[in-house]
């Protein structure tokens, strides 16, 4: 593997989004405020946008992040767009190849792809799949679906071709966030991009350091010509992804951001508690996960202290933001955006992670 590379290791940024029920704005509400701020977001420089997709439960109400993200490719004309995760047991794979090809050529080749299993058992069992099935379904799809996309044809033998390709060559890039430390060097080795836990359930920075570092591992022991970078980058991404609030003072966020996680716990929630499992049954200390750094919250200068420690020890070149969640209005969400733009941004930029030598990212 090459020696390091002059800003291989830069950081992106994204704004993460659940699209989360707070149980007073209607789902229409909802929508047009998150394009909105999503349009701020482009304004505002961010890289990426990620939007989460969830079944049967307030926590997602985006169950078709395609027809979402179409949305916003019309409203946007720069920054990436990514689902993350499409629930890839749920699909068919001639028909979501076909998806993508449409929203890759409706953003003008900005469509990058996030897959997974499914991360709740309870949000698949409507749709007659056992959570033992998941995995079984997803590499078959993930496989069918990569073929599909990369030779242009589908059918048994691929005998009928695709009249809508995708802008980006053989496919968009490809994310896998992942909450299991095994898979980590798998898909470094693969050119996957990944994001390591989510908000107040994520691992400790060590954890998330070592991880990190075994992801790049396996980057360097990818064949040559495999498919690398995210973010509009060509370098693979590493991730980190946190709620986060930025006010002018760090009392007056603490206290703000407590009582929207409150809302956002609720129906995060809210699919287990239906079905009687005790997973997320204690309350959380949402004031200890501030402290812990699970959840950003605090001035401008508190969150930029903060997280630019934290992208610095974890080694970890993406930070996805969620700004908005639980019972935050779109003009507190908007305002916390503006100021994280401002003030915060400009030095997680600056904040270059090293890489070992036999470690480093590829650049394509």
């Amino acid at each position: 593997m090459s020696a390091q590379v002059a800003g291989a290791g830069a950081v992106t940024l994204g704004l993460f989004d659940w699209v989360d029920a707070d149980g007073v704005r209607e789902p229409g509400q909802l929508y047009r405020e998150r394009l909105d701020l999503l349009a701020e977001a482009e304004q505002q420089g961010f890289d990426i946008y990620h939007v989460a997709e969830h079944h049967g439960t307030p926590l997602g109400l985006v169950p078709s992040p395609s027809v979402f993200l179409a949305a916003a490719a019309m409203r946007t004309t720069r920054i990436r767009l990514c689902p993350l995760v499409y629930v890839l047991p749920l699909y068919e794979p001639t028909r979501l190849a076909e998806e993508i090809a449409m929203l890759d050529q409706l953003s003008g080749g900005r469509l990058e792809l996030g897959f997974g299993k499914g991360g709740n058992p309870y949000e698949l069992l409507p749709y007659g799949l056992e959570f033992g099935e998941a995995q079984r379904r997803y590499d078959a799809s993930y496989d069918a679906l990569m073929q599909i996309l990369a030779s242009g044809t589908f059918g048994t033998g691929g005998g009928a071709e695709m009249p809508i390709r995708t802008r980006q060559r053989p496919h968009p890039p490809v994310w896998y966030p992942s909450s299991n430390p095994q898979s980590v060097p798998r898909l470094g080795a693969r050119g996957i991009n990944t994001i390591l836990g989510f908000s107040f359930s994520s691992p400790p920075i060590e954890e998330t350091r070592r991880r990190r570092d075994e992801y790049f591992e396996g980057v360097a022991t990818a064949p040559p010509g495999t498919p690398t970078g995210g973010a509009g980058v060509p370098t693979p991404r590493f991730g980190m992804m946190r709620n986060v609030y930025v006010a002018e003072s760090d009392d007056a966020a603490r206290q703000r951001v407590v009582e929207a996680m409150e809302v956002f716990y609720r129906q995060f929630t809210a699919v287990w508690r239906r079905h009687g499992d005790d997973r997320f049954a204690e309350p959380q200390d949402f004031g200890r996960a501030i402290a812990e750094g699970r959840l950003i919250a605090g001035s401008a200068a508190t969150v930029r202290a903060q997280l630019a420690g934290m992208l610095a020890a974890s080694g970890c070149n993406h930070f996805a933001g969620a700004f908005a969640f639980g019972s935050l209005s779109y003009a507190e969400a908007r305002a916390s955006l503006v100021r994280f733009s401002a003030e915060v941004a400009p030095a997680l930029r600056a904040t270059i992670p090293s890489f070992p030598t036999h470690g480093t990212p590829p650049v394509a």
